[in-house]
Parts: C-alpha cells; sequence; structure tokens
C-alpha cells in the first residue's frame, strides 16, 4: 500500500529503533499536507474534502464548525494535536473553525485509532480520529520570518505573523500569531411555499444574514528539541474570541432573523511531549496537557429579551500520559500506555469527572500480512461512573506493490458530556454512553507510468450505534434536552479514484469522491437527520511553474432535519463550485492566492433554517524572508 510504503521508505534513513517508534499497520483513510495544506483558512477548509465526512456548518464567520464521520455524530471524532487531545467535557463539540492550519505538517484521518504501537491510551478509544502534527522548523540552519494578510468577503481582514529560529542543529521554535475580524454579514434568498385551508400561499425574498461576526485573537509558542532517537516539543497557545451566534431563520412577522445570542471564548492550553529510544528494541512516550477554557453566552429569549440569561463556564482539564513500545522480533510489536484526565466545569453547577485510560496493542508483520490488535478499558467517575472497554483488530493484506486489501472490527464509546447531564433543560440523568460497533472492509490500486499515476480506493462499511444520545431543541441555541434513542444502523460505501499527469514543469490532476450511507432509526425507520444518501466531490487542478490553478466542486443530496422522514422536514440536496488561483513569484518568497467560492451562488443549507453565503471571495498574500 502507497501510504506504509513510504513510511517504510522514510524509516529506511533512520535507525532501527525508529522504525518501532514510527510503526504502522495502516495508512489514514485520508490525509491532507504541504502547500495545500498550508494554504486553508482553517481545519474545516482542510479537510472538507475527505470521503465520508459532513461538516456541519451553521453559517457565518462565526458558525459553530464540526465533523460527522460516517454518521457517527461529532462526538465520536476525536480531534489530536502532537498526540495530546483537543477536549471539550462541556459538550463534546470541538469548534474545528477556531483550529488553523498555520504550522501543521499534515492532518491525518483515521477510521478507528493509528494501528501503532507508541502512542497514548486514550488514542485507542474513539470510532475516528482526526491527528495533526506540528511542522518542525526548516532543518537548513536559518532563522525565518513569514507574514501573511488575508481579506475579503463579509468584511474579512485576518493578518498573521510567524517566527522561525533554529538555535541549534537539534534545538528549534516557533512563534506565531493571528488575528481575524469580520461582520459576517451576507445576503441570502429563502423561500418557503405550501398548501394552506385558503390556498397555496407562501413567501419569496432576499435577506440579509445578521449575528454573524467574529473577533478573534489566537497566539502559539513552541520549543522543539529532537536528539537522536528522540523527539520533543512543548506548546503554549491562547485563544480569545468574541463572536455573535447565528440563529434559524424562518419568518416571523416582528423581526428576521431571530438570534441575538453571544458568545466569548478565553482559552490558555499548555502541553508538552516526547519520544525516545531507549534500546533498539524499546521507545518511551511522554506526554502532558493542562486547559483552561472560558465560555460566556449571552442567552436572549427570541420572546422576551427581559428574561435572558448569561451563562458563564470555566472548563479545567489536566492530562497525563505515558507509554512503551517493544520490538519482540523481526514480526512481533508490543505496546502499552496508561492516561489520566480530570476534569472539572464550574458554573451555576460545578462538575467534575475523573478518568483512566489503560490500553495495550501488538502489531505483526509477516510478508504481505500486516495485524493490529488492541484494546483500551475507560473508567470514568465523577459524572457518572462509567467501565468501558474498546477492542479492535485489524488486518492488511498486500499481495504486490499495486493491490492493498484491509478489514476492521471495533467496539468505542462516547460518554456524555456535563451539558448532557447537568445543563440541558430536560435530561435523563441516568444517560447511558453511545457504543459504537464498527466492521469495515477496503481494497486500493494504484499504479506509476511514466508521466502518469492512477489511484483507486473502496471501502464498504457497517456501522450500529446502540444507545444513541440525542439532543431536541427546546426553545434556546445554547440549551437542548437530551435523552437515549434505541439505536441507529449505518451501511456506507466510499469510493475514491484520483490520475495525475507530470511532465517538466507541468502536473496536471484530477480527483473523484463519493459516498453512499444508509443510516437509519431503528425507532422510525428513517434516514438520521442531515446525512445524505449521496454525496460527492471533485477537483482538478494544474500546475506550472509558480501558477496553480484548482476547481472543487461539492455534491450533497436531499436531507432531513429530522428521522420521520417526511416533507416537512425535507432539506434541499445542493452542489456548489469554488475556484482558487495561486502564484509564487520564484526566489522572491512572495505568493499570492486568490479564493472564489460557490461560484454558481447557490442558495443553500447545510443545517435546516441556517443558509450559507452565496458567491465571496478571499485573497491572501504571503512573505517569507
Amino acid at each position: 500500500m502507497t501510504a506504509s510504503r513510504a513510511v517504510a521508505q522514510e524509516a529506511d534513513s533512520l535507525n532501527a529503533a525508529r522504525v518501532t517508534a514510527d510503526l504502522r499497520v495502516a495508512p489514514p483513510a485520508a490525509a491532507i499536507a504541504g502547500p495545500r495544506l498550508r494554504s486553508a483558512v482553517n481545519l474545516p477548509a482542510a479537510i472538507r474534502e475527505f470521503s465520508g465526512i459532513q461538516l456541519r456548518d451553521y453559517g457565518g464567520a462565526g458558525g459553530l464548525k464540526t465533523i460527522n464521520v460516517r454518521s457517527l455524530g461529532s462526538a465520536h471524532t476525536a480531534i489530536f494535536l502532537d498526540g495530546l487531545p483537543i477536549d471539550n467535557a462541556q459538550n463534546t463539540q470541538v469548534d474545528l473553525g477556531r483550529i488553523s492550519t498555520e504550522g501543521l505538517e499534515r492532518v491525518e484521518l483515521f477510521q478507528g485509532q493509528r494501528a501503532q504501537t507508541l502512542q497514548t491510551a486514550r488514542e485507542y478509544g474513539s470510532a475516528s480520529s482526526l491527528h495533526l502534527t506540528s511542522a518542525l522548523p526548516s532543518p537548513e540552519g536559518r532563522n525565518g520570518f513569514r507574514v501573511r494578510l488575508r481579506g475579503g468577503s463579509f468584511g474579512t481582514i485576518s493578518p498573521s505573523a510567524a517566527w522561525e529560529s533554529r538555535w541549534t542543529p537539534v534545538l528549534s521554535s516557533r512563534v506565531q500569531a493571528g488575528f481575524t475580524h469580520a461582520h459576517g454579514r451576507y445576503p441570502f434568498h429563502v423561500k418557503d411555499f405550501r398548501d394552506t385551508p385558503e390556498g397555496y400561499k407562501g413567501y419569496d425574498t432576499v435577506m440579509v444574514r445578521q449575528n454573524c461576526d467574529l473577533t478573534e485573537f489566537r497566539a502559539d509558542a513552541q520549543l522543539f528539541y529532537t536528539p537522536e532517537g528522540g523527539r520533543y516539543n512543548i506548546r503554549v497557545s491562547g485563544y480569545d474570541a468574541d463572536r455573535g451566534i447565528p440563529g434559524p431563520v424562518y419568518k416571523q412577522a416582528e423581526r428576521y432573523p431571530l438570534s441575538n445570542d453571544r458568545q466569548s471564548d478565553r482559552s490558555l492550553s499548555i502541553q508538552a511531549g516526547g519520544e525516545q529510544e531507549l534500546t533498539e528494541n524499546l521507545s518511551l512516550l511522554a506526554r502532558a496537557k493542562y486547559a483552561r477554557d472560558r465560555l460566556k453566552y449571552l442567552d436572549i429569549s427570541e420572546l422576551d429579551p427581559s428574561v435572558s440569561a448569561i451563562w458563564d463556564y470555566l472548563l479545567q482539564s489536566g492530562y497525563l500520559s505515558t507509554g512503551l513500545s517493544w520490538k519482540a522480533s523481526e514480526q512481533w510489536y508490543f505496546g502499552g500506555a496508561v492516561d489520566g484526565q480530570y476534569e472539572t466545569l464550574q458554573s451555576r453547577v460545578s462538575a467534575q469527572r475523573k478518568t483512566l485510560f489503560a490500553a495495550i496493542s501488538t502489531c505483526f508483520l509477516e510478508g504481505p500480512w500486516r495485524a493490529s490488535a488492541s484494546a483500551q478499558f475507560q473508567h470514568s467517575r465523577g459524572a457518572g461512573t462509567y467501565d468501558f472497554l474498546s477492542p479492535s483488530f485489524l488486518l492488511e493484506w498486500t499481495p504486490d506493490r499495486y493491490w492493498e486489501f484491509g478489514a476492521l472490527l471495533k467496539r468505542s464509546c462516547r460518554l456524555p458530556s456535563f451539558n448532557d447531564l447537568y445543563y440541558s433543560q430536560v435530561t435523563v440523568r441516568k444517560l447511558q454512553p453511545e457504543q459504537v460497533y464498527q466492521a469495515a472492509a477496503h481494497w486500493s490500486w494504484n499504479r506509476r507510468y511514466p508521466h502518469w499515476y492512477f489511484q483507486a480506493r473502496e471501502e464498504l462499511y457497517f456501522n450500529y450505534v446502540k444507545d444513541k444520545l440525542i439532543a431536541v431543541p427546546n426553545g434556546s441555541l445554547f440549551r437542548w434536552s437530551m435523552y437515549n434513542l434505541g439505536g441507529v444502523r449505518i451501511l456506507g460505501d466510499e469510493i475514491n479514484a484520483s490520475a495525475n499527469w507530470y511532465s517538466g514543469p507541468w502536473t496536471v490532476g484530477g480527483t473523484a469522491r463519493y459516498t453512499y450511507q444508509w443510516a437509519r432509526d431503528t425507532e422510525t425507520g428513517g434516514q438520521i437527520p442531515y446525512i445524505p444518501l449521496h454525496s460527492a466531490n471533485f477537483r482538478i487542478f494544474t500546475q506550472w511553474g509558480g501558477w496553480s490553478v484548482d476547481l472543487q466542486g461539492f455534491v450533497t443530496g436531499e436531507r432531513f432535519s429530522s428521522s420521520t422522514n417526511r416533507r416537512d422536514f425535507r432539506v434541499a440536496p445542493w452542489t456548489t463550485w469554488d475556484a482558487s488561483v495561486a502564484y509564487a513569484f520564484p526566489e522572491s518568497g512572495l505568493s499570492l492566492r486568490l479564493q472564489l467560492n460557490n461560484l454558481l451562488n447557490e442558495n443553500y443549507e447545510i443545517i435546516r433554517q441556517y443558509p450559507m453565503p452565496g458567491f465571496n471571495v478571499f485573497g491572501t498574500l504571503e512573505y517569507v524572508f
């Protein structure tokens, strides 16, 4: 398989113990790296073309943006930055719009966990995982300064800067900061026609989306230490933002749209981690993190503003992990890790949660066969007491350099959040954790010819979700009612194909991805909310010298906002096309990029009654010196 061979080739230039630390049985399901990753505005823009995912976007600069992988819900996708989790125990909704791609080397999506023996115990337990890896500063031994200015539609202005220094051959640092301001207003077309007792009536009008503004500041400082056989880093991150929370749009006599809610975030995190080869066959991992998140939410009642409320939450988390990887023979590898996490939430009701994670794993490599088995035990106390075992098994077979076949079996869970247990308006306090059972099988093929490269991949999967946690709106955009539903059955098929042609300075390529997802509620028999039966995306690109041109299309089929699947809950299908043109001036460090989004000015919604922007334009100027 291509990705596995690439890992092996990189390892050849290192010593044998480094192979132990970096051992992977299977490649990621999807990945993005290099200039394409760095040119993305934020993490959602970088990963939106991955197969099998839905990006939930409530519109506007301040709207929440989350990822839903294979219809399991955003809480089942763990997000890791340099091996440490980005958490939100309050509501399990990690806002991907807050995460910048600057300073990242690559982003990888795994179904299940990474199948390797040196990682934290926490990484073994999720149904899917998104891994963000920081890029090391330039190894050329010189300092570098980068400035970037981005601006465009919605009153957006976003300057950022980064300074990289290499102090010694093994010690380097990066400091970066960025600011974004946008009023977020955009016109949208809204219409509603239906049969009434008086006849066929409705409305058709153009309005302007309000309360979508965003002002944010982010800063990061990183220190890297890379001695022989090891890699260490320390990262301090700060985030400060104030935003409007755009509400749903529907016809109302006095005011349109409804929401004037506001949210402010103040976050600080400090994390440190390291991997070190102790002997030729033994490697050690240690990681730690402290995070402090302050969230204030102004919840303005739509019916009576005089009873509005301010919700003030302080969430703190401490995390420690240690793990070992042992190469028992050329074929067998073993690993183990123990993590501890302590989380507290202070507000009108205070809560705490202590969680212990313990995991063991083994990998076997023999000829064309690769296998991995692991088990994670999770014990949680505080906000309820939960014990859960998450086993997984992965098998890969590569009969030759062109073909690869694989299979996955896994069981995982997601615990109720603090909001689920304490802050929803109506809550069944004895909420059960969601349990997920996954089975998947895939094949892939790749072939290289002079000037041509072809690749194809298909994966079939079946997921079953037991005790599905359901959130139902109950008069507030911030506090919902929670209960457990019987279950959800999900059957899916993902097909990807790509072709690249290259000759001299020219590169031309194209990619097509199609996803089929049959995801049914066992209670009603209907497709679960916001999951299309069919979706696809396409990309055509060309590069020549310093020029690059990119065209992307996204197609999403019919969806429903309720699993009853009645016509009243139908969300229309949509198609959008985006284009970009970029030019890097030779040997000057200067580059320009123009991004044109929603070229055909499509009127569409990802979430019902949350209209998305029409045609919009952004430009980026970057200078490195």
